[in-house]
């Protein structure tokens, strides 16, 4: 493989994964409603208070840097991974089948009826919360 295709294929990559993405990124106070397919993931940055809603089942939910952000998520394939936030809440309307990991985050709630996955976590103070709810 010679550069040029070497460069063309990354780019082609590239391009093609963040077709699959929704950024919801630096985004201050109100609410957010989305239908989400299985082949989108969800990535929320440096938010605050937010509430989001996700209809449908999505690829994977990413929460980095925020604060004060609700999530409402109907289901996810992969799983939902918070990281650096703080005073967040992950309200799960279905049972979750999927990884939650949560690192270096402070004052996070997570609430759902049963739960059946592991939950992975490293310096978080959190409440895991079951609730019909």
């Amino acid at each position: 493989m010679s550069e040029e295709e070497f460069y063309n294929n990354l780019v082609n990559n590239y391009e093609k994964a963040n077709k699959n993405k929704i950024y919801i990124e630096g985004v201050k106070g109100g609410n957010v409603d989305m239908k989400v397919n299985e082949n989108k993931s969800i990535y929320v940055w440096k938010c605050n208070n937010l509430v989001i809603k996700l209809d449908g089942k999505c690829n994977h939910i990413f929460l980095y840097n925020s604060e004060h952000v609700t999530l409402r998520v109907d289901n996810c394939v992969s799983g939902i991974t918070c990281m650096g936030s703080t005073n967040c809440s992950i309200l799960i309307t279905v049972i979750p089948e999927y990884n939650i990991e949560i690192s270096n985050s402070d004052k996070i709630n997570i609430r759902s009826a049963f739960f059946s996955t592991p939950i992975m976590f490293k310096g978080v103070d959190m409440n895991v919360i079951k609730s019909m709810n």
